[in-house]
């Protein structure tokens, strides 16, 4: 097959067999410079009908992809963008070099990432985003399955309280996590070390105790 083609679905499977997901393999070809397009791209094609209009970088002949230079952030940038968001992970809410409640042992790196990479590059704040390793990586290789839209929308759907619900919804909308000053507080105190956690919770009960009295 070569460029200018239309094909249907079917005579792809039937032309790759034993190759599941067909679909998400068209996908692939397209990060690898092919260009295939359907019925909603061009409109002289059927539903079940594809133009392969250019052929990209042919793997299966030994053929490397080139991977694009990741355009950079100037440093003072970086700094900015973290400072802005207060040193927390935009996504999750998480600060930096704060244990993750479900990992001790690991605590949170942030980094900067552009929200459009396309080219030409903003580095405007308004295209920046501060995430932790974790919100970066999707969860990928931790061992955690990444929670499905099904998932996500059965939990707040299961939220009791109609207070809890909304402000979910304006979490949504702001696509950030607000924390009070008394989570803030408690995200510092678990960046001290041993002895000083334990000195700040000893120090603090007392004050509980004086002002109780």
């Amino acid at each position: 097959m070569g460029e200018g083609e239309v094909f249907t679905k079917l005579q792809l499977i039937e032309g790759v067999p034993g190759v599941a997901q067909v679909d998400r393999r068209m996908r692939d070809l397209r990060e690898l410079g092919w260009r295939i397009d359907n019925y909603k791209t061009n409109p002289r094609l059927k539903p079940d009908e594809y133009l392969l209009a250019k052929i990209g970088i042919r793997i299966d002949l030994g053929e490397e992809r080139q991977e694009p230079a990741k355009p950079r952030i100037p440093a003072a940038r970086r700094r900015e963008a973290i400072e802005t968001a207060d040193s927390l992970c935009q996504t999750c809410g998480i600060s930096a070099g704060e244990p993750y409640p479900d990992d001790e042992t690991q605590r949170a790196v942030l980094s900067v990432h552009l929200v459009d990479p396309a080219p030409p590059i903003n580095t405007e704040l308004s295209n920046l985003r501060v995430e932790c390793q974790r919100c970066n990586a999707g969860l990928r290789g931790t061992g955690r399955a990444l929670p499905t839209m099904e998932d996500v929308l059965a939990r707040a759907s299961r939220l009791g309280n109609r207070d809890d619900k909304r402000r979910l919804y304006r979490l949504m909308q702001s696509g950030r996590l607000e924390r009070d000053e008394v989570e803030l507080i408690f995200a510092e105190w678990l960046r001290l070390g041993r002895d000083d956690r334990v000195n700040v919770m000893l120090m603090l009960a007392g004050v509980l105790i004086e002002e109780g009295a």
